[in-house]
């Protein structure tokens, strides 16, 4: 699986440049965008409950950034300690009774002029009806993705600053690489139509949303 679209820093960079800044990426997983993220910034710090994934994110050697195991709800760094915080497609993956404590987390840690930046998906896109249909990479998160947008808009230490559509494109080599990469569950029958039908290229809705703390 390569993604072959994703302009959600280009999009983000309309609204805050980040040449300069110092960066929290909470839920870095992997590290693919803490690449990205770090070749624009100053410096990054990401933070990855899962160990075996940060291990990855390590293995990239990235030069300006730091990984720590941490989860969102529960931050080790002092008050006013970053320019921004960027949740990346995280949010949601944090149980729910427990989104607004991180939002509050991300406050605490960012600069008075600072922002906090969620990208979250959405239910629109071919990625979001092959995880539905084939209960396939993280599944039907719905609920989730509800409660995290909810969460944010209605928290009352954030102040909006802008709200953009944006969107992921993801291109499989084979029925294979989608079964190794998405992991599907069910349906397996209709997999190589629902691939053919859209030529191996699926479009994955995100939203992006930039606040500044109140």
């Amino acid at each position: 699986m390569q993604r072959i679209k994703e302009e959600f820093l280009d999009n983000v960079e309309k609204v805050l440049p980040l040449k300069g800044l110092s960066i929290l990426e909470i839920g870095c997983g992997d590290g693919s965008r803490s690449v990205a993220i770090a070749t624009r910034c100053q410096s990054l710090t990401s933070v990855e409950p899962d160990e075996n994934k940060l291990k990855q994110a390590l293995a990239r050697k990235i030069s300006n950034a730091t990984f720590k195991v941490e989860s969102g709800e529960k931050l080790s760094f002092d008050d006013n300690s970053f320019d921004a915080v960027i949740f990346t497609l995280s949010l949601h993956h944090i149980p729910i009774g427990k989104m607004g404590i991180a939002i509050d987390e991300a406050v605490r840690v960012t600069r008075k002029s600072g922002y906090i930046i969620f990208l979250e998906p959405t239910e629109d896109g071919t990625f979001f009806d092959a995880e539905i249909q084939f209960d396939a990479c993280d599944g039907d998160e719905r609920k989730e993705k509800i409660a995290a947008y909810k969460a944010m808009m209605n928290h009352n230490r954030l102040r909006t600053v802008k709200e953009m559509d944006d969107e992921t494109i993801f291109k499989f080599d084979s029925t294979m690489d989608f079964v190794e990469s998405m992991a599907p569950k069910k349906n397996d029958k209709d997999i190589d139509s629902f691939l053919e039908r859209n030529k191996y290229i699926l479009r994955a809705g995100r939203r992006i949303n930039i606040f500044q703390p109140k």
